[in-house]
């Protein structure tokens, strides 16, 4: 079990989003974890707990886009994914365990847990996986109440709140406002926040910082959003090229 309340591996390198994927390699695949390994970068993705409790690593609530067969992907079984190959490839969808039997501790991983509206079952299953396992690890996610999760069962564990403005999209403001304000910090004490690169800089970044929150951004693809993310950040999460 963990014990530091740290992470300095996380600022250190620059963290691929879904691995370093590309054409050959698909977002959230087994090689794209390995090709950022290779690379010397942290990792982030995405976690799903599926029907059967165990937990995948994919992004988008079905798997139209990335499989071309529209299922959801918390009605899967850890079994059923050897029938949705990732984008054509021979790659399917891996499990948090095949991600942590190839990072072994050869780099950290940042793992944003996608349990809106709730939390608990995810949080609770990943807690169970990730116990023993000896490599850096940080959490995340848009879910304030999974970091909340984190904060009262796994308190050790570096958490950090993701945000964004969420422009354009169809939720209440009675919703959104809390989430891109960061209001509920002060309840679920994260320690970083992981605001999207389209919306800095702004004032609850400032108001976090001026706190002594890391600050993280997401997901950086050019080199004047790179240009932003030194000028701001802690750190970055990167997709699309390789950070010099």
């Amino acid at each position: 079990m963990k014990t530091e309340r740290h992470a300095d591996w996380l600022f250190e390198r620059r963290i691929a989003h879904r691995g370093l994927h590309n054409e050959t390699y698909p977002e959230n695949s087994l090689p794209a974890f390995q090709n950022a390994v290779e690379h010397g970068f942290n990792i982030e993705t995405d976690l799903y707990i599926l029907k059967d409790g165990q937990i995948a690593l994919f992004h988008d609530s079905d798997t139209a886009r990335m499989c071309g067969i529209k299922s959801r992907i918390t009605d899967l079984t850890a079994a059923d994914l050897k029938n949705y190959k990732l984008r054509g490839t021979e790659y399917t969808i891996p499990l948090l365990t095949d991600l942590l039997a190839l990072a072994d501790g050869k780099t950290g991983l940042l793992l944003e847990f996608k349990s809106l509206p709730f939390a608990g079952r995810l949080e609770r299953a990943a807690n169970e996986i990730l116990k023993d396992y000896k490599g850096d690890y940080a959490i995340q996610s848009f879910n304030p109440i999974s970091v909340l999760w984190y904060k009262r069962y796994a308190p050790n564990i570096f958490r950090g709140q993701l945000a964004a403005f969420y422009k354009g999209r169809r939720i209440l403001r009675l919703v959104t406002y809390p989430l891109k304000s960061l209001a509920l910090r002060k309840l679920n004490k994260p320690d970083f926040i992981a605001y999207s690169v389209a919306d800095i800089p702004n004032k609850y970044v400032d108001s976090a910082r001026r706190e002594g929150l890391k600050f993280l951004t997401w997901t950086v693809k050019t080199r004047e959003e790179t240009d932003l993310a030194l000028s701001l950040c802690d750190n970055y999460i990167f997709e699309g090229f390789i950070p010099e």
